[in-house]
């Protein structure tokens, strides 16, 4: 969306009337303008986690993906609570080429 590959100072300075709905919000809930909300991303990952079982039963998957992804991976397949999740993401980023398992 219009807010991709902004940090959340520069969603404040370029988009305020943006941040200011995000803030309302939540950043959970918060779709942009041509974007995702993290209840989206969820929305489509239960489908592709679906997929997998079907199709790949027994087998070693390997999901790449960045930030967002993991952690909603990880809310759907840890049945975590939007709370949860939240704090997960709040403690830090996911690491370029680390291993969530």
């Amino acid at each position: 969306g219009v807010l991709d590959r902004y940090t959340s100072s520069g969603i404040r300075a370029t988009f305020p009337e943006l941040a200011e709905q995000r803030k309302l919000v939540g950043k959970f809930y918060f779709r942009p303008p041509g974007g995702e909300s993290w209840c989206d991303v969820i929305l489509r990952l239960r489908g592709v986690i679906g997929d997998l079982q079907r199709s790949h039963v027994g087998a070693n998957v390997m999901v790449v993906g960045h930030q967002v992804i993991v952690n909603c991976m990880r809310y759907l397949l840890e049945g975590l609570d939007e709370r949860a999740i939240l704090d997960i993401d709040r403690e830090g980023d996911v690491p370029n080429c680390g291993v969530t398992e």
